[in-house]
């Protein structure tokens, strides 16, 4: 990722707080949480230090900035893409189009919401696994109309099934990561042919 220099004179703080925001994403999705370094992000952002601590408070709180400002968007984009998927497989491609989407402007931030490095307890990880269950909700949700149109079905098999569904996510999403050329739309349209050849 290019550097990329706010400077402050002149800037809205709102503007420049999400400027800084956008910078220190990328510097804690490549290295982690515990790898991250504050004296970077303030080097990326061409600011000082001082400035980040007086605007986030504190690591933490920049990286809770972050990680809101993320997982925010994509489970917004997410909430509203299961409005459109039914009990048809040709449908479950919604949720994988808004994944791609949301992402696409900066890719690797999905992996700050399982980012392993984080604190063992607090705020932070309260919120990571406050997101990691409402993606869990909406694939339970999912699956449990999937299964609903195609007969009896138990408990147990709708758990299985959004296993299934999330393992099947974070696999496609680590292999899109591992292809930079490949884009939001291209991706989308190879997960829907993979759906239709391995489902229908």
């Amino acid at each position: 990722m290019s550097t990329a220099i706010i400077g402050t004179k002149g800037v809205p703080r709102p503007e420049r707080e999400q400027q800084i925001v956008a910078v220190a994403v990328g510097e804690f999705a490549a290295g982690g949480y515990a790898r991250a370094s504050m004296v970077a992000i303030a080097r990326r952002a061409g600011i000082s230090k001082p400035l980040i601590y007086q605007y986030f408070g504190s690591k933490d709180g920049l990286y809770l900035a972050c990680l809101h400002d993320v997982a925010g968007a994509l489970i917004a984009r997410l909430d509203e893409a299961e409005l459109d998927v039914d009990d048809t497989v040709a449908s479950r491609i919604h949720p994988l189009r808004a994944i791609f989407t949301a992402l696409e402007p900066q890719r690797d931030a999905w992996r700050l919401l399982f980012d392993a490095s984080v604190p063992a307890a607090g705020p932070i990880r309260s919120a990571a696994s406050a997101y990691q269950a409402r993606l869990a909700e909406l694939a339970a949700s999912g699956s449990e109309r999937f299964l609903a149109a195609r007969g009896p079905h138990s408990t147990a098999d709708a758990s299985a099934l959004t296993a299934v569904w999330m393992g099947l996510v974070t696999s496609l999403v680590t292999w899109w990561l591992a292809h930079p050329d490949v884009s939001a739309d291209a991706m989308t349209a190879r997960c829907e042919r993979l759906l239709t050849a391995v489902l229908t």
